[in-house]
């Protein structure tokens, strides 16, 4: 009896484990893995004039890289030719805040796209926010005077 009762622990505990390691392999992809969807929205309310708008939105960054500088998720953005680039929060990690890699990009998005920020709570928690915000406002108006100068 004593020896089924061990055998039945040693078989749970490696359920147990494999189960949580699966969680963890999961949570690491799904945390690091760069993934583009497509999804095509048509309705009577949409004005004509946004036939075939594309729309690239990026959210929950938080601090990462995928490629040096961000060179994947560029290349990624770029392929997609957008209209607009809207980054929906978390661009930044409050915990591990690293605004050069957060501004690089966005210095980049606004070369391909205009590009559009709302902030996320990450943001909204960390105290280098201002920083972020001025750098991000600066990246708009480099933008703002190239299109100009285009014209």
């Amino acid at each position: 009896m004593r020896k089924w009762l061990i055998k039945k622990a040693r078989i749970m505990l490696c359920v147990i484990g494999t189960i949580f390691f699966t969680l963890f392999i999961w949570t690491v992809w799904g945390n690091k893995a760069l993934m583009a969807n497509t999804v095509a929205i048509s309705s009577g309310r949409i004005p004509a004039a946004f036939s075939g708008f594309r729309i690239a939105q990026v959210s929950d960054l938080h601090n990462a890289e995928f490629g040096d500088g961000n060179a994947e998720l560029l290349k990624l953005l770029s392929e997609s030719k957008p209209d607009i680039i809207v980054i929906t929060g978390d661009l930044i990690d409050a915990n591990h805040t690293d605004v050069g890699i957060a501004l690089g990009f966005a210095q980049e998005s606004v070369r391909i796209a205009p590009t559009y920020y709302v902030t996320g709570n990450h943001e909204a928690a960390s105290p280098q926010y201002d920083t972020l915000k001025a750098g991000l406002e600066c990246s708009c108006t480099v933008k703002k005077q190239a299109t100009e100068n285009k014209r």
